[in-house]
């Protein structure tokens, strides 16, 4: 068959397809365009990604993957989902190490190879769910809303920078909030869709919402289940409850069937664990540290945080940089709340006042709360893109005129965030990264783009020139869909600004940041520049995590210009990593004799040293 035919033939069998699985695969496939592509080309972040990917390799390697393990103690901070995931991962490419003996002396270190698949292996997994709950937005959107509106949700969520930069990184937030979301989507159909199988959908959530609790914790289920409680207080709709199948009759009699598969799934680890009599590398248990410490002392002490304090609009920046450019439609979102009649409500009306409580809770708790990081408030971004689908879908509907004061505030909101995103896109990696003072490669982009303001910094692909470029178009564009009172212009410009600000940053932005952020080039010049497996490599200072995962937990980590002295007068050439601010210490710790020579500085936060004693 010739290529016309057979694309007639699969075009055919395409429209063929009932309706919806069209959408799913529609709204799937935008999502993996932008998440996909290059997702293993980097190097594991610091400090979380290898954190949680070296916990993974060592269930491997202690064959226990029950009792979560890093460097020489157990490690209770996290749940076990994403370990879980990177594990299987690892396990796929071959990217595991081998395991030592219990107290061996790794002298010396022979870190394995790098696998060329390590990344896609680890963070695969985190995508994948990222997409899946895209493609659940579409279905609940469409079936409360419009198949317009469900086109909408998903794409607004997926090219939303904090939801598509936390598609790329192997931490526990994003399974979170993908499983969150893809539970409450699933409860808003068994709740409000007339025509659907209610009981398969409420398991689903219950299904959903457990698995979120195994990957973040007591807020993978409180989460929703505080927004459809609000939902119910406020409505007043209490006999919907049999809707969410929290008892089932079974030959009569009730039983609680949706909390027992909820159970089922969540919480045999948390049992396990908490009856466990390990210790961490702070001598405490998995109960005090998990519930305690990372939970109700985290929220009301602020016990860790590079950012203490914050008042209530600490999040309302990092909500702009992350929902960038689709503020421009966050005011007319908001409205959608205005609308909603408790007494005449619509399908419609029920997801918007769902949506607006998850949201509203969301923000609330994290602004409460004491420990706060940027990525905290990213749980309520799924709930704002559902939000800005339903606006829009709405001004479609109704045009431009009828909504004249949302478009206003959210042409400035337009305006505002991105000029703030062209002078300080550092605000980028900021949402989801651990130390926000930690250095911007700034001088490292310009080298990459040489150029001023123009000539060369026309054809640039450097941020600010792209962010220019973009911003200005978009701005010219819904300038232009006014004038001529098209709605549809307005709308598809914003989506076009927005699915090329997203491929533009996930695609190749991210990989130009990636350098500076991770250790994997500073091992591969290692294990390419060392003579022999033994020539040790040492950790100065350093606990960045990257350094553990990337050496299979046999760097020696040096914390004592002693220590370091003794190390440097052993004969034979050793490795050191050291961050560029101590590099003059590390020079005064080794002493004059020494002979350092620095390998690699292809990070503007690391050197790789190669050290020779006198």
């Amino acid at each position: 068959m010739s290529p016309a035919p057979r694309a007639a033939a699969l075009l055919d069998r395409w429209r063929a397809l009932p309706e919806e699985p069209r959408g799913v695969a529609l709204a799937a496939a935008l999502a993996a365009l932008v998440f996909l592509p290059w997702l293993g080309a980097a190097g594991l972040w610091d400090p979380w990604e290898p954190h949680y990917a070296e916990v993974a390799r060592q269930m491997i390697v202690r064959d226990d993957f029950v009792h979560p393990y890093w460097e020489s103690a157990y490690f209770f901070s996290k749940p076990v989902l994403l370990m879980w995931l990177s594990a299987l991962g690892l396990l796929a490419v071959g990217a595991q190490g081998h395991a030592l003996p219990p107290g061996a002396d790794p002298t010396p270190p022979t870190p394995s190879g790098l696998s060329a698949f390590t990344e896609w292996a680890v963070r695969l997994p985190v995508a994948l769910l990222a997409v899946v709950a895209c493609a659940l937005v579409f279905v609940a959107v469409k079936r409360l809303v419009s198949r317009r509106a469900g086109y909408l949700a998903a794409g607004v969520l997926a090219t939303s920078p904090f939801y598509f930069l936390m598609a790329r990184q192997a931490i526990t937030d994003m399974p979170f909030v993908a499983l969150l979301t893809s539970g409450a989507m699933c409860f808003a159909v068994a709740l409000w869709d007339e025509g659907a199988h209610r009981s398969a959908w409420a398991y689903a959530g219950y299904a959903f919402l457990a698995f979120a609790t195994l990957a973040k914790g007591l807020l993978g289920f409180g989460l929703a289940g505080a927004a459809f409680l609000a939902w119910f207080a406020l409505t007043g709709e209490w006999r919907l409850l049999a809707r969410v199948r929290l008892w089932e009759r079974v030959r009569g009699v009730p039983l609680p069937l949706g909390p027992a598969l909820f159970l089922a799934i969540a919480a045999p680890w948390y049992v396990a664990l908490s009856l466990f009599a390990g210790v961490d590398d702070e001598g405490k248990g998995f109960a005090y540290r998990f519930f305690i410490h990372d939970h109700l002392k985290r929220l009301g002490e602020g016990v860790h945080t590079t950012t203490p304090g914050g008042t209530f609009d600490y999040f309302v920046q990092e909500l702009g940089f992350g929902l960038f450019p689709w503020v421009a439609a966050l005011p007319g979102a908001l409205g959608e709340l205005a609308r909603v009649r408790l007494r005449r409500r619509t399908r419609r009306d029920d997801l918007v006042l769902f949506a607006g409580l998850w949201a509203v809770l969301a923000y609330v708790l994290m602004s409460l709360s004491a420990t706060k990081f940027h990525h905290y408030i990213f749980p309520a971004v799924p709930a704002l893109a559902i939000l800005c689908a339903v606006f829009l879908d709405r001004l479609l509907d109704e045009g431009l005129e009828a909504h004249l004061g949302a478009l206003v505030l959210g042409l400035a909101a337009f305006a505002v965030v991105g000029h703030s995103l062209w002078e300080t896109p550092k605000a980028l990696p900021d949402l989801y990264v651990y130390n926000y003072d930690r250095p911007y490669p700034e001088a490292e982009l310009a080298a990459l783009h040489p150029g001023h303001r123009f000539g060369p910094f026309l054809f640039s692909l450097g941020p600010r020139p792209v962010f220019s470029a973009l911003f200005a178009a978009g701005g010219v564009f819904l300038a232009a869909a006014w004038l001529w009172r098209s709605r549809r212009a307005a709308v598809a410009a914003l989506s076009g600004v927005a699915l090329a600000f997203a491929l533009y940053v996930s695609w190749y932005h991210w990989r130009e940041l990636s350098p500076h952020w991770t250790q994997r080039q500073i091992f591969r010049t290692y294990l390419a520049g060392r003579g022999s497996p033994d020539e040790p490599i040492v950790a100065y200072f350093m606990n960045w995590r990257g350094e553990t995962f990337y050496s299979r937990n046999l760097v020696r980590q040096v914390a004592n210009d002693v220590r370091m002295k003794e190390v440097a007068a052993r004969p034979g050439r050793k490795w050191v990593i050291v961050e560029r601010a101590r590099y003059g210490a590390l020079e005064k710790a080794v002493g004059p004799g020494a002979r350092l020579r620095i390998a690699d500085r292809s990070s503007d936060k690391f050197f790789l040293v190669s050290l020779e004693g006198s």
